[in-house]
């Protein structure tokens, strides 16, 4: 006799349990984290800036210069020469700039990163070393000189020295950075001191430029260049008011 196999019934397939299958999970980032990565980016990309330093803001002024050529909003914080804790500056020095909380020193640094960011900078690796060259070289006659153009703007509180009244320090000028600078601008494809366009170098030199040109104007009779090359930053749409107005002088543009 054959015995039929006992099967399985309809309901007791449907009454057995399904095992569920795990599934690998994936690791969302929470809206904290979310958040914070979007803060993050948006403070690369959008900064808020705090210019510190005194009440002159002489030194920080081409920062300022930065800033405005590129439509940059910033608040400009006072600093009392009287009233201040100095170790609250990074290496002990002013100007300072306030990026995101966080503050930076040394007017060189500042300014490079200021031009990276807002297209003040070579165009290439070689120009961009070159602008770099040239602001280094500038900065250190500018501290060198500083006294004497205190002197020669009737800074407040300015105490001279012998470097006011020796003329060393125009010495300095027309011997060994003006002519350095007017070779510069006589090799240069264009009016800037650096490529086609305007640089930081080019508003660094300015800076430093354009209160000899107002005080001691004889002393650029020899370099017709560099006297346009201050008149061209000054007159900027977008520099009105930061520089003296240069008097135009019949030169040969180039």
């Amino acid at each position: 006799m054959f015995w039929k196999k006992k099967s399985k019934s309809k309901s007791s397939l449907v009454s057995a349990p399904i095992r569920a299958t795990s599934l690998p999970t994936i690791n969302e980032p929470s809206p904290v984290q979310t958040r914070k990565k979007m803060d993050t980016m948006h403070g690369f990309l959008v900064p808020t800036y705090t210019l510190h330093d005194f009440d002159d803001g002489e030194e920080c002024k081409v920062v300022r210069m930065i800033f405005q050529l590129s439509g940059v909003p910033f608040e400009f914080k006072h600093v009392h020469r009287d009233d201040y804790i100095l170790e609250d500056y990074p290496f002990y020095a002013l100007p300072a700039l306030e990026m995101n909380e966080r503050k930076y020193g040394s007017v060189l640094s500042i300014c490079r990163h200021l031009a990276w960011r807002y297209s003040l900078s070579g165009k290439t690796a070689y120009d961009d070393a070159q602008v770099d060259d040239i602001a280094e070289k500038v900065f250190e006659v500018r501290m060198r000189i500083k006294n004497w153009i205190d002197h020669i703007e009737h800074a407040a509180d300015h105490a001279c020295d012998e470097e006011c009244t020796e003329g060393t320090a125009a010495r300095l000028l027309t011997e060994t950075l003006f002519p350095c600078l007017e070779r510069v601008l006589k090799a240069a494809p264009s009016s800037w001191l650096v490529g086609h366009t305007m640089t930081w170098a080019d508003l660094l030199v300015a800076c430093l430029v354009n209160p000899i040109i107002y005080h001691r104007p004889k002393l650029l009779q020899d370099f017709p260049l560099l006297y346009l090359h201050n008149e061209k930053v000054a007159h900027h749409d977008d520099l009105v008011g930061f520089l003296y107005h240069v008097r135009t002088r019949k030169f040969q543009d180039k």
